[in-house]
């Protein structure tokens, strides 16, 4: 029997809302490391961990006519979304699935297999690359990316921002995950034995607008995690979200995101 993830973040509408914004912040990065991996129409698809399948649903734009994508995620709620949001756009060339990534295996079958954001949650990171790896047929490739926490930072300094990138990289830590796994994936690859990767480094920066209220949008979506696993108090945590809230809305402040290692491998016939 596999093991169900605990996955820090909430679910649900709020997080579907949350992830769409980030979404909007982060996909010029990701359609550039797509193209680099070689993305085309034809391709069969699979986003796993697609939350809201945000990019799932771009994917499917992207491959095109003839191809198609599946989206996997463990939360109905996200899916149920997804696929309203699939149905709105007029894309018949997606399906989501309900299923946990540790339960998912489907050697051979996708030209292109994805995950973004995903790994960093997880207790057993290398076994589920490896199935990632399997899952690419000859000629697909595979494309990772993955935050690395230690590359938050603000200007100047904030109380509230020092507690969310704190107690955020502590609720990971105790739901079995590693919030530095982005500096770390280029040798999971090489332990997965994925051979040849490629790798780019990216990192967000804000003064203001909406991106740069994720920091305080990630801190109220891990809030339940944090007064669960003790990390600290309801006062503690709402002062936080006040100082950080106003911190945010201040455009003479700044906000660096963490960085971003994307990886992507070739499996040559």
């Amino acid at each position: 029997m596999h093991e169900k993830e605990e996955y820090v973040l909430r679910g649900g509408k709020a997080g579907y809302d949350r992830l769409k914004v980030l979404a909007r912040e982060r996909w010029p990065d990701t359609a550039a490391l797509l193209r680099r991996a070689g993305i085309a129409p034809g391709m069969k698809c699979l986003d796993l961990g697609c939350d809201g399948g945000t990019v799932t649903l771009e994917l499917a734009k992207h491959v095109a006519p003839g191809g198609s994508v599946v989206g996997i995620d463990m939360d109905q709620t996200s899916l149920d979304l997804a696929r309203r949001a699939a149905a709105e756009r007029g894309l018949s060339n997606v399906v989501f699935r309900e299923a946990n990534a540790n339960n998912w295996e489907e050697p051979g079958t996708y030209d292109l297999v994805y995950a973004r954001f995903l790994l960093h949650h997880l207790k057993q990171p290398l076994g589920t690359l490896r199935r990632m790896w399997a899952g690419v047929r000859e000629g697909g490739v595979l494309v990772v990316e993955d935050a690395d926490f230690g590359g938050w930072c603000s200007d100047p300094p904030n109380e509230g921002f020092d507690f969310f990138v704190r107690t955020y990289e502590e609720v990971v830590r105790k739901s079995g995950g590693d919030p530095h796994t982005g500096r770390k994936l280029r040798r999971f690859f090489v332990e997965a034995g994925i051979p040849g990767p490629e790798l780019t480094l990216v990192q967000p920066v804000r003064t203001e607008g909406e991106a740069k209220m994720l920091a305080w949008s990630t801190l109220e979506g891990s809030s339940d995690a944090i007064l669960s696993n003790g990390v600290a108090t309801r006062e503690e945590l709402d002062t936080a979200l006040a100082r950080l809230r106003e911190f945010c809305e201040d455009p003479h402040t700044l906000i660096a995101g963490p960085r971003i290692f994307q990886l992507w491998a070739k499996r040559n016939p």
